[in-house]
């Protein structure tokens, strides 16, 4: 090899090294950062108990919320999810939490917490939020697609809306339980579970590109024939997805 060649071939080499410090560098300061979060004494211990089965650090970690981003969690809930990503983006990041009916639980953690950067919002599954199109980084539906498609069968409409509240390479993570391969939107009602490959599907169809899928929320024990809630010591299989605008 000449001189000139293996030059090139350690410039080469430096750059990869240096990009793979530099990114194991980042992933380290991410993982410090989201344990901080979790660790946060303003998350109440009923949160802590789900963390085995909701695995926070692991989800974090694959969603990647980052400080200042408006994020919309659609179907809240109480704000276990909606709380973990208002930690992620304080101090200037704010999380609209949406629910169809008030949430208690919900507004009790926020008034308790004054936790001024989560903002409840009840309204229609057809409208999500007042804000207008693409004021969003990120939009999270966790354990709820299922429970959207039961309240609105003909979803493309209201995953169309998702796809316009983002702002372009906005990301949209979905997670869900899983049904049987080929299952569909059957056992949505019944079970509580979908087939992740009809969420993919319902997504692409309105524009949005999968980017990234998670295997870190896998349970081979799970027949999924069993209701999400009812699989007793095993935990339900779910999946995660990213999707980008």
């Amino acid at each position: 090899m000449g001189l000139l060649n293996w030059q090139k071939s350690f410039k080469g080499l430096f750059a990869t090294m240096v990009f793979f410090l530099m990114a194991m560098t980042s992933y380290a300061q991410s993982r410090m950062e989201f344990i901080r979060v979790i660790e946060n004494p303003i998350r109440l211990e009923q949160d802590r108990k789900l963390d085995s089965k909701r695995m926070p650090l692991d989800t974090l970690l694959f969603i990647e919320p980052m400080p200042g981003m408006k994020v919309l969690d659609i179907f809240s809930g109480g704000g276990h999810t909606a709380q973990l990503m208002a930690l992620a983006v304080a101090p200037t990041g704010k999380v609209f939490a949406m629910n169809l009916k008030p949430n208690e639980a919900l507004l009790e953690r926020v008034g308790r917490q004054t936790q001024s950067n989560i903002i409840p919002i009840v309204t229609s599954i057809d409208d999500l939020t007042n804000e207008p199109n693409g004021s969003f980084d990120l939009i999270t539906i966790v354990n709820s697609y299922h429970d959207m498609v039961n309240v609105k069968p003909e979803i493309d409409s209201v995953n169309q809306k998702i796809y316009d509240l983002l702002k372009p390479n906005g990301m949209l993570i979905v997670r869900d339980h899983a049904a049987k391969d080929g299952a569909g939107k059957s056992a949505t009602r019944t079970l509580h579970r979908i087939d992740p490959a009809s969420v993919v599907s319902d997504f692409q169809k309105v524009g949005f590109k999968k980017v990234a899928e998670g295997n870190f929320l896998k349970s081979p024990l799970d027949t999924k024939e069993k209701h999400s809630t009812q699989t007793g010591d095993i935990l339900p299989e779910d999946f995660i997805f990213k999707f980008v605008k």
